[in-house]
């Protein structure tokens, strides 16, 4: 039989054996998944696959992505609509096909773009034509209950787990979130206001957007128990509260129900109906849950609030003739830019800017059994101040003036808390009916819970300011006629998200911000920057030598009387010829400084591309070669062990 049949057989055989194992792995591996991201970003978490899974009906999710005009717009959103796409596809395996998924291309000018705008998916301009790119995704339920994400925006690629799931999570559901309101200020308004005779005060504009979207139920500070079908309570500001209050509240987190909490070393907007500014100034304002934060194992801060000169508000002072703004570095401009904001954390991770005024600072006590996970915090150019200087009238100049940061340490103003816990009444309900005569009366109650048995999930915020309308929302007027409010900062968008995540399940919550999709080459922006600064240290260096030359020729040129070369002497002509040479050479200098500044960036770039391109598959090709000998040695082996047999 000769070689060349042998081999056209051979060839052939290797053919259909390639074309059966890709029709067996289409058929036995079309789901098989392998998630090589240093961070894990097309791995779903347990919490995501726990709600997916639970799912009762269908759901559609129809993801609208211009391809048509994508070669327009920069090359991250082709990569992140790839993400996009992956993880929606794990969402689906994880569901059980329980999602459907369509992928849409608006084509512009089309019914697809006419549906798309109906959805609510924004379009962005893009190229000459400013044809519109639509990257934005609609869920839709078997009520037909809608869902959207206007536009998918990149930078925000760390949330995207979150935001899918919740979208998922809030279609598989079919009513408002249940939430109580307990607050110890007057933030839903005040009916006959004493101070502005008689008239009524409306809601504080946190109050009507959380009533926008959640049931809101309020419940009194003397109520005897709480709502029974509330599992999120926002609590304001618990200034005097009763110990009946807080043990209610102590049973309802540890027998499963999330608390938002709002207290203050120093709350600028306690100011009780019926008393005049004046006397505001002398009684106390702040607040506190002692008893509640000990069994936590957490602390705020007495008597001092915390200053941050970076993150400090500019406030108006003087006449109107003569306005000033200065620095007040009691109210703070929390930014995502500086670090303060947690990007760790789905409440925080997607906002820009809280503000907040003269905010306490939370600590972990130690050897706590709890996660404390801070999610607004100071930077390091930071102190704490005593809220005595806020009591009267706060001078922002003399607090600045005095201010003197650490450098080291930040603090925290916001933090959630997370794990078991026990109860910080352990004999129950402080003011249950006296023992009967000759039994103990520290015998635990019928009901009462000592200890929780899942983790408790408590959010708290040392600054109650931060929900008035001055720190976040402008008003917008028509002389008596208010128009509407532009909104500032982010502190009405966290306060909803924080609400909204308590008020999830459990595997929701459990659901952290992500790695970043885009991932800078961290090595070749180090060699870029070390080229750049040597190439402006070169450039001072020379353009310094050229203005020396320049003040040279032009000393030079003041000698002669008429101000010209023609009238120097030959020793002054001579030095001025040098002076010009010298200057074109200092050009030249600099031209070649960056060149070689240029030239050393294209090699860097060339050589990355030889590493893509080249090195991978000869890496991959060497693996094959060392896989093709072991296999050859490993048959020679076998057969002389088979001969000597």
């Amino acid at each position: 039989m000769s070689k060349t049949f042998l081999t056209t057989i051979g060839l052939a055989l290797a053919l259909a054996l390639f074309i059966g194992v890709n029709i067996l792995a289409t058929g036995t591996l079309g789901r098989a998944r392998l998630d090589l991201t240093e961070q894990r970003l097309y791995t779903l978490s347990q919490g995501s696959k726990r709600i997916v899974a639970k799912l009762d009906e269908p759901i559609r999710l129809t993801l609208y992505y211009s391809e048509a005009t994508s070669s327009d717009v920069p090359a991250q959103f082709k990569s992140y609509a790839q993400r996009v796409k992956e993880v929606l596809r794990e969402l689906q395996l994880a569901s059980g096909d329980k999602l459907k998924l369509e992928f849409v291309s608006p084509e512009p000018f089309s019914e697809t773009e006419d549906k798309a705008v109906a959805e609510g998916i924004i379009g962005v301009p893009t190229g000459r034509s400013q044809d519109r790119f639509y990257f934005g995704l609609v869920g839709t339920n078997s009520t037909d209950k809608r869902e959207v994400i206007p536009f998918f925006d990149p930078t925000k690629g760390e949330l995207l787990e979150y935001n899918l799931t919740r979208m998922i999570h809030l279609l598989s559901a079919t009513e408002k979130k249940a939430v109580g309101l307990l607050s110890y200020l007057p933030i839903e308004g005040v009916m006959n206001n004493p101070l502005m005779r008689g008239q009524n005060t409306p809601p504080w504009q946190i109050t009507n957007q959380i009533k926008e979207l959640f049931d809101v139920k309020t419940i009194a500070p003397d109520a005897a128990e709480l709502p029974a079908d509330v599992n999120v309570i926002m609590l304001v500001h618990p200034k005097g509260i009763s110990e009946k209050m807080q043990y209610l509240l102590d049973q309802f987190v540890l027998k499963g129900g999330r608390l938002l909490v709002f207290v203050d070393p120093h709350c600028e907007a306690d100011s009780p109906p019926g008393l005049n500014p004046m006397q505001t100034m002398n009684i106390p304002k702040n607040s506190d849950l002692k008893a509640l934060f000990s069994a936590w194992g957490i602390d705020l801060a007495s008597g001092v609030f915390a200053a941050d000169s970076d993150a400090a508000l500019k406030v108006s002072m003087g006449s109107r003739t003569r306005p000033e703004s200065v620095t007040f570095v009691a109210w703070l401009g929390l930014t995502k830019d500086r670090g303060n904001l947690s990007s760790a954390d789905s409440v925080t991770g997607g906002l820009q800017q809280i503000n907040v005024a003269s905010a306490g600072v939370l600590t972990k006590r130690p050897d706590a059994p709890i996660t404390f996970e801070p999610l607004l915090q100071t930077g390091t150019s930071s102190m704490l101040i005593e809220t005595t200087q806020l009591q009267f009238i706060p001078d922002p100049k003399k607090m600045l003036a005095e201010f003197v940061p650490n450098g080291k340490t930040t603090y925290t103003l916001a933090a959630r808390i997370s794990g078991k816990v026990k109860s910080a009444f352990p004999s129950g309900d402080p003011h249950k009916p006296a023992a009967p005569e000759g039994e103990p009366n520290d015998k635990p109650q019928p009901g009462h819970i000592g200890e929780s048995a899942e983790p408790i999930n408590v959010i708290v915020v040392a600054d109650c300011d931060i929900l008035q309308d001055q720190f976040w929302v402008q008003e917008s007027r028509l002389g008596n006629f208010v128009l509407g409010y532009q909104k500032m900062a982010d502190n009405g968008d966290f306060v909803v998200g924080a609400l909204d995540n308590l008020g999830g399940s459990s595997d929701l919550i459990s659901i952290r911000a992500r790695g970043k999709f885009q991932r800078p080459f961290d090595r070749v922006e180090k060699i870029r920057k070390e080229a750049e600064q040597k190439f402006n240290e070169k450039r001072t260096e020379l353009e310094g030598k050229r203005s020396k030359i320049e003040q040279e020729i032009n000393e030079i040129l003041r000698q002669s009387p008429t101000g010209q070369a023609l009238m120097l002497t030959p020793e002054m002509d001579q030095k001025l010829k040098d002076l010009r040479a010298a200057e074109l050479q200092t050009r030249k200098d600099l031209r070649e400084v960056k060149y070689q500044s240029e030239k050393e960036e294209k090699a860097l770039a060339s050589r990355l591309k030889v590493l893509n391109l080249a090195a991978m598959p000869i890496v991959i090709g060497l693996f094959a070669v060392g896989l093709s000998v072991y296999r050859v040695n490993r048959r020679r082996s076998s057969r002389a062990v088979k001969s000597l047999n």
